[in-house]
């Protein structure tokens, strides 16, 4: 969900957003919410035994499906989970700044 969802965000915040600290700022606060709800997705899934978002896997997101409290996941899983969508949210980033700087440099050669 997010694979699709920040580059279209990126180019439309940095589209129209003036300033490039704005332009990240509310960035971020979108994508906290689609974060979350992509999170909270997945786990639902995982627990409910599906496979992870749309069933991709027949081990889960975070490992076997858990059977009970307290629940068992696999680390790893987990920390791969974070640090691919820490790097998509890097990649939104820097779509949404060079965006605003593209679209400030345009201006600027316009009004020349």
């Amino acid at each position: 969900m997010n694979i699709l969802f920040i580059p279209i965000l990126a180019v439309l915040i940095g589209y129209f957003v003036r300033s490039r600290l704005s332009a990240v700022v509310l960035f971020l606060a979108i994508e906290s919410i689609f974060f979350t709800f992509q999170t909270l997705a997945v786990f639902l899934a995982w627990m409910a035994g599906d496979g992870g978002f749309g069933g991709a896997t027949d081990q889960g997101a975070f490992g076997l499906t858990p059977s009970g409290l307290p629940l068992k996941f696999n680390d790893l899983d987990l920390w791969l989970y974070g640090l691919v969508n820490f790097a998509l949210i890097a990649i939104g980033v820097a779509l949404t700044i060079a965006v605003v700087s593209f679209r400030i440099r345009r201006r600027r050669k316009l009004d020349d």
